[in-house]
C-alpha cells in the first residue's frame, strides 16, 4: 500500500450517464458509502441516499455531460450530509451524548466489545472535530484509499490545497485523538498504526493509511 501522500485511488468516471436509471444504478452504492464515510458512525445512509437522488431527479433535465457528475453528486452528497450532521449537533444539545451507550453483558467477550465500540467512537469523535474541508479530504484519502489528484477533481479544488488540507487534518487528528484518548481511557496511549489496526478488525470501517508518512 502507497505510503506517499499522492497515493493511488479509483478513477473518476468523464461522462454523465445516459438515464437516471442508470445513474441511481451506478452511483447508489458510491453514494452510500461517501454517506457513511462523511457522517460516521451516526449517519442515516438511507436517508441520505434518498435525498441525494431526489435531488438528481428534479435536477436531471439540466445535467449535462460535461465530465464533472461525479464532482457535482459528491458536493449534493455531501451538502445533505453536513445538514444531517447540523441537526444531530442540534438534537445532543437537547438530550444530551449518548455515544457511549453501556454495552450489554453477554457475549464471549464483552470486555472486547466495549473495547472496540470505544475505539470506533473515539475515532469517530476526533475526525468530527475536524474543521469540514479538513475533514472531507481526511475521509477521502484515509478511508475511501483516494489519492490527492482524484481528491482534487472530485472537490473541485486545487491539488496543492489539498495536500495542504490533509497535512493539517492529520496533525489535528493525532492531537485531537491523543487527548479524547487521555482523557477517557486513562492515560492510556496507542500509536496512529495500532489503532488503524483495531478499526479494520472491528470490521466497521478501514482506516488502511492512517500512520503511515505522508512524504
Amino acid at each position: 500500500m502507497p505510503s506517499s501522500i499522492e497515493g493511488t485511488g479509483p478513477a473518476i468516471p468523464a461522462t454523465t450517464p445516459a438515464t437516471f436509471a442508470e445513474a441511481y444504478r451506478d452511483y447508489a452504492a458510491r453514494v452510500a458509502r461517501w454517506s457513511a464515510r462523511l457522517g460516521g458512525s451516526d449517519a442515516d445512509v438511507e436517508d441520505v441516499v434518498q435525498e441525494v437522488f431526489l435531488v438528481v431527479s428534479r435536477k436531471w433535465p439540466t445535467l449535462r455531460a460535461d465530465g464533472h457528475f461525479t464532482s457535482w453528486l459528491f458536493q449534493v452528497t455531501r451538502k445533505i450530509v453536513a445538514n444531517q450532521r447540523r441537526h444531530l449537533r442540534w438534537r445532543r444539545l437537547w438530550s444530551g451524548n449518548q455515544e457511549l451507550a453501556s454495552v450489554p453483558d453477554h457475549g464471549p467477550d464483552p470486555d472486547a466489545e466495549l473495547d472496540r465500540q470505544l475505539t470506533l467512537a473515539l475515532f469517530h469523535r476526533a475526525v468530527d472535530r475536524l474543521p469540514e474541508k479538513q475533514r472531507t479530504v481526511f475521509v477521502l484519502f484515509e478511508l475511501e484509499g483516494m489519492s490527492t489528484a482524484a481528491i482534487a477533481e472530485l472537490t473541485q479544488r486545487n491539488l496543492s490545497t489539498v495536500k495542504v488540507q490533509l497535512a493539517r487534518a492529520r496533525g489535528r487528528f493525532v492531537t485531537v485523538y491523543r487527548r479524547l484518548l487521555r482523557r477517557e481511557c486513562d492515560g492510556q496511549d496507542i500509536e496512529l498504526g495500532q489503532l488503524a489496526e483495531r478499526v479494520i478488525n472491528a470490521g466497521s470501517l478501514s482506516a488502511p493509511r492512517l500512520g503511515k508518512k505522508t512524504s
